[in-house]
């Protein structure tokens, strides 16, 4: 994984017109590349430097190519928690890719954000994204009703969650002889481009 830049403005502005990524996401994509410049600044570049969240590009390894995003915003580091977010190219999926991005980025989350609970809300219809938290050991919480509205109706949301000592208990069962942090194929580095 690597952090992202205004040079990915074309990366965003193809794969948030994705119908299918539209569908997951439940939010219009950008109509126009200039749209799509100032939405990677609001909500993938401005909230890491403000330090209110982290949103990372996801690349094939030995790749600089951008396949997806995911990371945390609304961060509270007086509560410790903050919400995921995350979605991929529809041809990368079934891969275990986002298994893998979810579990670094959960793992930089609870250890150097110092984060106790991470929240995840997932429209209801969603149910390849529902399944995929499930694996990482997210409880529902409960159903945010008619929380969203996307292609002229509204929809439910899932509301999740995961703690620090839940995910301290979920590491040893995912991966009990060997280090965490060494299975992972996706580092996550920051790459500050010199303009």
């Amino acid at each position: 994984m690597r952090g992202l830049t205004l040079d990915d403005v074309e990366f965003y502005y193809r794969h948030f017109n994705n119908e299918k990524v539209i569908e997951g996401c439940c939010f219009p994509g950008p109509k126009s590349l200039e749209a799509a410049r100032e939405e990677l600044e609001r909500y993938c570049i401005a909230p890491f430097k403000e330090g209110k969240g982290i949103r990372l590009g996801i690349v094939r390894k030995g790749s600089d190519r951008l396949i997806g995003t995911c990371g945390f915003y609304n961060w509270s580091k007086t509560s410790c928690r903050a919400e995921i977010g995350y979605d991929l190219d529809p041809t990368h999926w079934g891969q275990g890719i986002m298994t893998e991005a979810l579990r670094a980025v959960l793992e930089y989350g609870f250890g150097k954000m110092r984060l106790n609970r991470v929240q995840a809300i997932i429209d209801s219809e969603n149910t390849k994204s529902l399944r995929l938290v499930h694996r990482l050991g997210f409880r529902k919480e409960g159903l945010l009703r008619q929380n969203s509205y996307f292609n002229g109706r509204f929809r439910d949301d899932i509301c999740l969650s995961l703690l620090q000592s839940e995910w301290s208990r979920e590491r040893k069962r995912l991966l009990p002889t060997q280090r965490f942090s060494d299975r992972f194929k996706y580092k996550i580095r920051f790459v500050r481009k010199v303009e």
